[in-house]
């Protein structure tokens, strides 16, 4: 899965329509890195609010994720909804988590990020969550693991390697979707099954979801090793 310049985002979104069926889930990775021509296609669609906030960031990458996220999810947002990028109106639920304002069909978003990379999942109908994680060589991944793990994961994690940001971009995702933000603690969400290929599916019943989350996982960025999970919240 390569990941989309500025240019690309445009090319494939201006003056187009784009469709997803209930069903799907449609994801998107986008690149941070940018020249100043291609800066010009994201931040002229930007609202104000969106410019000062990336204008407040130090470093430059930091401030280039900001930039990237934003536009190019307006970008995106617009061949689906049928409205130019600028005039999305963005509105925060009771968890803080985003969606578009005065749509006649409701779309689903969301948005993470890691390194140089932005990934961008949309439904239509379904709520959903996506998560991306750079892997790093030199982090303690059994101690945060024992801390945010469930005890069948822990398991899990011990007889096997690299499997630390996969459990972890899965329950990202997932609680994402549910839109229950920090409320739900990480060790609540079992993703065992998922992880082992025995399940495609997690029960959320229990946290008052009422729905299962189906889960689709990938490995793979532009050629830099990475982990990125996708959750797909089904309606009620």
């Amino acid at each position: 899965m390569l990941a989309l310049s500025p240019g690309q985002v445009r090319e494939i979104t201006f003056n187009r329509t784009r469709k997803c069926d209930a069903k799907d889930l449609h994801v998107w990775l986008l690149t941070a890195q940018m020249n100043a021509a291609e800066r010009d296609i994201y931040q002229p669609v930007l609202s104000g609010d969106e410019r000062a906030r990336s204008d407040q960031y130090v470093f430059e990458i930091d401030r280039a994720r900001s930039i990237t996220a934003r536009g190019g999810l307006r970008w995106l947002l617009s061949s689906y909804i049928g409205v130019p990028p600028h005039a999305l109106v963005f509105e925060e639920g009771d968890y803080g988590k985003p969606s578009v304002r005065g749509t006649s069909i409701h779309h689903e978003f969301n948005v993470s990020h890691s390194g140089d990379y932005i990934l961008i999942g949309i439904t239509t109908g379904a709520q959903c969550g996506v998560d991306i994680e750079g892997s790093r060589a030199h982090i303690s991944e059994q101690s945060i693991g024992e801390s945010f793990f469930c005890p069948r994961e822990i398991q899990w994690l011990r007889q096997t390697e690299k499997g630390f940001f996969r459990l972890w971009t899965i329950k990202e995702a997932i609680l994402k979707a549910v839109g229950h933000g920090l409320s739900i603690p990480l060790s609540d969400v079992d993703v065992t099954d998922i992880v082992e290929g025995r399940a495609s599916m997690i029960s959320l019943k229990a946290f008052g979801a009422g729905v299962p989350a189906t889960v689709g996982t990938g490995i793979e960025a532009s050629g830099r090793l990475c982990d990125r999970s996708c959750s797909r919240r089904r309606g009620t």
